[in-house]
């Protein structure tokens, strides 16, 4: 098919991101675990036969499709075309070539029309368990962290590779959750190529090549005008993280040059040897250009010629470009501050389109024996609050930088015995300004019974040591992460790392409490009846009021007549 009028082009194209859609829905009604089929900890894409992205579903999370890329290519090296058959399903969870740790399994299915390889259906997932030690900050290795799948075989034409699923089931403490996500992988990706070779009859398709070169071609033009918008120059920002006990600083270089922008991480930290911090290249590049494809074209739709303009450096043996076999399980430790670091940098060039710091969600991972249910392991998503844009307050409890969601509370104490004692907003957690930051959650955990095994409760955190950054123009900042255990009315431990918590006991409780998003602009430039809205809606306190330069007189919000700090966002 040659010369594809724009209205056929548009049809085929948005008919590939239906089919990698329908994929994903595939996957969130076969999955077992709660991360992948309540949390949506994964994404579908349709690659072209270099393994090149097409499209992929809207809903799918950016970081593992722009992985997908590099996974697919180096498939083909290790198994060329001329080795692959029809009904071959490819699998890896290798970090250097995918998400960055052992977790996320790409499972990669080729797709053959006529006897000729014409395309990759494939999708990433996180699986609730790849074996490995649960306490991450003991990791110095790789090896301690869980299974590792090189690039291989899951189907042979069409046969499942039974060797390699009794080895992972083997390894992992639920298998039967393992496993069924995994073929639902495999289902999803089979009716990807089967709804792609019906759109390939349809238009009478030998293959994808002009299809992907324009679509390709499109968006790679979009990206270079925007970019082009940008004033050229080298942007630099330094963000401050936890680590793994020692706080990291993370120093960005953005240089736009004409239609291309270049990320240059000169000047990371080696990389930890403990605690499992570390991230891969693959994944920082990957964070990277999804970071930059929001700001720049958010509403075109993504695929390989969006990122063509792009390319970014880490020195090798950094903390942001490890060198194997570093633990890497909690890369997202270090990894998410590549969004708040672009985000400041390239304000500088534009401070009206960039969004003010997102404070970073969390994972909490139950795990344990229940004498009715036997082995348990799950997960139960809860967000922090998002940063305020130039024009509008950030949103309450949403997970960025992933597009994950939060969890279902009736669906977790379903599947575990713990018992979620209450989730709400946490007031006074947004960063004041003009417009203010999202909130974040505070809930609290316990079991609902007196277990005579404890229950397990696995935690992360992300930014219990360093304040978040401010956000631009004299935005101020949330608070930082809590996590504690309390006995009745005792605090008998808390956490600024991550925690692996036993409850056995109905007096205790585990209580989180997330940061929210900073503000965008000063705080005394917001509308006193946005203030009074945030004090009806107990979004902010009559203490935080102070942080607006606002005190209660005579039960009305008013104007005080101190000065704000634009640092802290402290009144003087």
């Amino acid at each position: 098919m040659n010369d594809i009028d724009p209205v056929t082009l548009k049809i085929i194209w948005s008919r590939l991101v239906n089919v990698a859609e329908e994929s994903w829905l595939t996957i969130s009604r076969t999955a077992f675990s709660l991360i992948i089929s309540e949390s949506y900890d994964f994404g579908c894409e349709l690659l072209d036969a270099d393994g090149e992205s097409l499209a992929h579903s809207p809903r799918s999370m950016p970081v593992f499709n722009i992985t997908l890329s590099v996974v697919a290519r180096r498939m083909l090296e290790v198994h060329p075309p001329s080795t692959l058959r029809d009904g071959d399903v490819l699998i890896t969870n290798d970090p250097w070539l995918c998400a960055g740790h052992l977790f996320d399994l790409a499972v990669v299915t080729p797709v053959f029309r006529n006897g000729r390889l014409v395309a990759f259906s494939a999708s990433v997932a996180h699986c609730t368990d790849i074996g490995g030690i649960r306490d991450s900050l003991a990791a110095r290795e790789i090896y301690d962290e869980g299974f590792q799948i090189p690039p291989m075989k899951l189907h042979r034409a069409g046969v499942p590779n039974e060797d390699l699923l009794t080895l992972l089931a083997a390894n992992v403490r639920v298998s039967n959750f393992v496993l069924g996500d995994v073929q639902a992988q495999v289902t999803a990706n089979q009716v990807g190529a089967q709804r792609l070779l019906e759109i390939m009859d349809t238009y009478g398709l030998d293959d994808l090549v002009e299809v992907g070169r324009e679509i390709q071609g499109r968006s790679e033009r979009v990206m270079r005008d925007a970019i082009e918008a940008l004033p050229d120059g080298t942007y630099r920002y330094d963000v401050s993280c936890d680590g793994a006990g020692e706080p990291l600083v993370l120093p960005v270089a953005v240089t736009v040059a004409g239609s291309t922008i270049h990320v240059d991480w000169d000047g990371a930290p080696p990389q930890v040897e403990r605690g499992g911090v570390n991230c891969t290249l693959s994944y920082i590049t990957a964070d990277c250009m999804y970071i930059l494809k929001c700001l720049l074209t958010p509403e075109t739709p993504s695929n390989a010629g969006c990122f063509r303009p792009f390319s970014v450096d880490a020195p090798a043996g950094s903390v942001l470009n490890c060198d194997y076999p570093a633990a890497v399980n909690m890369r997202t430790m270090v990894g998410w501050y590549v969004a708040p670091a672009l985000m400041g940098a390239l304000a500088q060039a534009d401070p009206e389109r960039v969004q003010a710091f997102t404070a970073f969600p969390m994972w909490v991972l139950a795990y344990g024996q229940d004498p009715q249910s036997g082995t348990f392991s799950d997960h139960f998503a809860c967000a922090g609050g998002q940063g305020a844009g130039a024009s509008a307050d950030g949103m309450n409890a949403i997970l960025f930088p992933t597009s994950a969601a939060n969890t279902a509370v009736e669906l977790f104490e379903a599947r575990t015995p713990l018992v979620v004692d209450y989730k709400e907003l946490r007031t006074d957690s947004g960063g004041r300004g003009r417009h203010r930051g999202g909130l974040g959650t505070r809930f609290a955990l316990r079991v609902l019974e007196d277990h005579d095994r404890p229950v397990l409760v696995g935690f992360t955190p992300n930014g219990a040591l360093v304040d978040p950054p401010a956000g631009p123009e004299c935005g101020g900042r949330g608070p930082r992460v809590s996590i504690s255990l309390h006995d009745g009315d005792e605090v008998v431990a808390d956490w600024a790392l991550n925690g692996l918590a036993e409850l056995c006991s109905t007096r205790q409780r585990l209580v989180f409490e997330l940061g929210g998003g900073s503000g965008h602009g000063p705080a005394d430039a917001r509308p006193l009846d946005a203030i009074e809205a945030d004090l009806a809606n107990e979004y902010i306190s009559v203490d935080g009021l102070s942080a607006y330069g606002c005190s209660m007189e005579e039960g009305r919000v008013v104007r005080s007549s101190v000065r704000i700090s634009s640092a802290e966002g402290q009144t003087q």
